[in-house]
């Protein structure tokens, strides 16, 4: 084979070569692309498990906001007393002054209020933002039973996930009398009262905060819908009433969307768990959990075989290490979620 024949026959080959080498790439990428489009077989099943809730339409009511004052961290202070009224009902939001170096930043929120022309009472909200309060103040009727709306009074204390602090205010039923209602912190800014159903009555809804961090970390973990009202002066959880059905079912859609092949799984599985139970669905969830869960995290597990001390430590050696489904049944109990499962 003379110089010029051996140049064409190398040069042919190198480009049959390169043509092979391109269709192996393009072979790789495609096969790559159909892998990252392959349904997931845990998310596959989530969604399937959930196909009658995902593919139906929900027409949730239009939520009414009653009278309302806020104040957002990105206001500037360029007002430190507010007034919000509605009929017989008047609150005073002034600004209380603290902090260091001198005292002279504004820290928390005080709210006075005053019915029928007469002061009733006076709270300190928590303190927030130094020189920038968050909070919100509501007049509704969360309780028919008594002759005022409630009042509802929350306030941002910043930091990582958190926190809401909320009160509400509330009188007796002959109207002589007033009281404060302790809601507790949830994860979040500001909780408002909403009229989720459409009825003419308030209620507080939010995450359930106890599965947060409880078997994963904040983004690993969901949670149901809580929803609570009041009644008495007393808060009472009707997260499963029927009433609010679709508003779970729509928490349910989201956090179906937050299911991922890879993730932490047992802090998904708590909170999906929960979400099905609130809908009469707790079996076949745990069914699912079973055949899911992640066998090597030991996040949560630990439990305490005595009454834990003043500050929540459990004495040494009282610790027992359970299994993730035995931990989260105890863990499902012990916070009202009741399902034969």
């Amino acid at each position: 084979m003379n110089f010029f024949s051996r140049l064409i026959f190398t040069s042919v080959q190198q480009f049959l070569c390169g043509l092979a080498a391109s269709a192996l790439f393009l072979c790789l990428v495609a096969t790559g692309n159909l892998m990252a489009q392959a349904p997931n077989p845990f998310v596959k099943d989530i969604e399937a498990q959930n196909a009658q809730h995902l593919a139906r339409t929900l027409n949730l009511p239009k939520a009414k906001k009653p009278p309302t004052l806020e104040r957002d961290y990105e206001d500037k202070i360029s007002q430190t007393d507010w007034q919000l009224v509605d009929g017989p009902i008047n609150i005073s939001i002034t600004l209380k002054k603290g902090g260091p170096p001198d005292g002279a930043l504004f820290m928390n929120p005080i709210l006075s209020l005053n019915v029928d022309g007469k002061d009733v009472l006076k709270i300190e909200g928590s303190e927030s933002f130094p020189d920038n309060p968050v909070f919100l103040v509501q007049i509704a009727e969360m309780d028919p039973a008594n002759p005022y709306p409630e009042v509802v009074f929350s306030t941002y204390t910043g930091g990582a996930h958190c926190c809401s602090d909320t009160r509400i205010l509330t009188s007796s039923k002959d109207g002589k009398s007033w009281q404060e209602v302790e809601v507790g912190s949830f994860d979040g800014g500001p909780l408002e009262a909403r009229d989720l159903d459409g009825d003419g009555r308030y209620e507080l809804a939010t995450r359930d905060n106890a599965f947060l961090y409880t078997f994963g970390c904040y983004a690993c973990s969901t949670a149901p819908l809580l929803v609570l009202t009041l009644e008495g002066g007393k808060l009472k959880n009707v997260s499963a009433d029927p009433e609010f059905r679709d508003h779970q079912i729509d928490s349910l859609k989201r956090i179906v969307e937050w299911a991922e092949g890879d993730s932490d799984r047992n802090g998904f599985l708590a909170g999906y768990v929960g979400q099905k139970i609130l809908l009469g669905e707790g079996k076949p969830a745990w069914e699912l959990l079973l055949k899911y869960y992640d066998r090597k995290s030991d996040w949560g597990l630990e439990s305490c075989t005595v009454k834990r001390d003043d500050k929540g430590d459990c004495p040494r050696g009282k610790t027992v290490k359970l299994t993730y489904p035995d931990a989260l049944k105890r863990f499902l109990a012990d916070n009202g979620y009741n399902a034969k499962m």
